[in-house]
């Protein structure tokens, strides 16, 4: 029995540490530090495959950080992508505590058409998005020569605050 206890320790503790710890980039801390403030911590998250089956929706290259000033939790960050016409995308949403979208900005556009997706301006327009319906062309203003692009990002937000959620639900993060 003690052998079998620990086999399974290993195999968990292993799966634990076989996840990439890694820092945010420069881009990133640039980010996170606009959206929020100066002096947080950005905590990343490991989760183990147990939780990576129950939230379902996160992707091998999602990357999650709890963003906190000393013992207050001011958000998290997720780092993504999603595919444009033909090449992903990275980009960059920041969450409150409460989930909502602080703060989204594109970090790659390796395409060379839909670039306009990128702008500041059209970005805001997902700021406060809860969880409430969002449709390119009605709560999101569509962008001439960006459709495809617009449209996969406007499905990966949807995709990312239910991952969040699912989180959040699960007990995974606070």
């Amino acid at each position: 029995m003690k052998f079998i206890s620990i086999i399974f320790f290993l195999v968990n503790f292993t799966l634990v540490f076989s996840q990439e710890h890694v820092d945010l980039t420069k881009k990133e801390h640039k980010f996170v530090q606009a959206v929020f403030q100066e002096g947080l911590t950005a905590e990343a998250i490991v989760l183990t495959d147990q939780d990576l089956e129950l939230a379902g929706l996160m992707r091998d290259d999602d990357r999650i950080y709890l963003l906190r000033q000393q013992d207050e939790i001011l958000g998290y960050l997720l780092s993504t992508r999603a595919l444009g016409r033909y090449d992903y995308f990275d980009y960059l949403l920041a969450c409150a505590p409460d989930l909502s979208v602080r703060g989204l900005t594109i970090t790659v556009y390796r395409s060379s058409h839909g670039a306009a997706i990128c702008q500041k301006k059209w970005l805001s327009q997902f700021e406060a998005y809860a969880g409430e319906e969002l449709t390119l062309g009605k709560e999101i203003d569509a962008v001439a020569g960006a459709t495809i692009s617009a449209t996969s990002l406007v499905k990966d937000i949807k995709r990312c605050y239910q991952l969040m959620i699912t989180l959040k639900e699960e007990g995974i993060i606070q």
